[in-house]
């Protein structure tokens, strides 16, 4: 289950069927009645560790932002490949 918190208010909205675009920034309206306001968020996997990290901003984020990301559980980058999958084919890796 994936947890989205409003930039605005704080509130938790929960993804339980993780259904929510991971592709791309997006937007969503906050679901505690006293705010309901608009906020951009982004669920990406990590390459390094598999893990998915949830980020949420108050607008959408820009191009220097969303490379500056870093995974929340491991600590890379999630604008590279995993270095040591580099010059790895899909076949090496999984092997």
């Amino acid at each position: 289950m994936l947890k989205l918190r409003c930039p605005f208010c704080r509130h938790e909205l929960a993804d339980d069927f993780e259904c929510l675009d991971s592709a791309r920034p997006d937007t969503i309206l906050c679901e505690n009645l006293k705010c309901n306001k608009p906020f951009a968020f982004l669920v990406r996997e990590c390459l390094a560790c598999g893990e998915e990290s949830v980020f949420t901003w108050d607008g959408m984020p820009t191009p220097a932002v969303m490379a500056a990301l870093f995974c929340e559980h491991c600590g890379a980058p999630l604008n590279e490949a995993p270095q040591e999958a580099e010059g790895e084919s899909a076949a090496q890796r999984i092997q």
